[in-house]
């Protein structure tokens, strides 16, 4: 499956404001096991093993990260079951490295894309962020609802402009890739 997506981080007073503005808000939680080799290798070659923990079921997959500027990433799912299962990544010598709890809200949904606002955390951690997944041929109208967004953000002047928050958009790492980054950090 592929993917479509755009990120940015946010502080925690950013996330408070545009949670703020939604009516109704929910959280929902997710959990993402993350598995790797001792020296993360995997990582490294920007890929994602992961069992995704959320509403009772669990999906395990491996998502390939692309190292390019289309935002899209390549997920195979390995299994959806009712009980977390391990062993899918035993034979690939992939050991559990720890897990990253999301409270996840959507804010915004219609035909082209959606937006959400995370809470993780991980490893002693915590961070915000907001996260577009949109269809690729949609990607203007994606760009469109996070200027919104950002408008909200100017007008509580968190941010100067809207074009400041664009910019955190194209340096925003996964949640993967955080992970383990703070998991090498850890290490040392």
């Amino acid at each position: 499956m592929l993917e479509y997506e755009k990120k940015a981080m946010l502080s925690r007073e950013e996330y408070e404001v545009l949670a703020d503005k939604c009516i109704n808000l929910r959280l929902d939680a997710q959990i993402n096991y993350y598995f790797d080799t001792d020296d993360f290798v995997m990582n490294s070659k920007g890929i994602t093993c992961r069992i995704r923990a959320k509403g009772g079921k669990y999906k395990a997959t491996i998502k390939k990260h692309s190292n390019n500027s289309s935002n899209c990433s390549v997920e195979e799912q390995l299994y959806y079951k009712t009980e977390l299962d391990t062993r899918v990544f035993d034979a690939l010598g992939l050991c559990y490295q720890g897990e990253l709890v999301t409270l996840r809200a959507c804010i915004y949904r219609d035909d082209f894309c959606e937006i959400v606002l995370d809470k993780n955390m991980y490893l002693d951690y915590m961070d915000f962020e907001m996260e577009i997944e949109y269809r690729k041929d949609c990607e203007e109208n994606a760009i469109e609802a996070i200027k919104k967004a950002a408008e909200c953000l100017v007008k509580a002047n968190l941010i100067s402009s809207t074009d400041e928050f664009m910019l955190r958009i194209k340096k925003s790492k996964s949640k993967s890739k955080r992970f383990f980054e703070r998991k090498k950090k850890d290490r040392r």
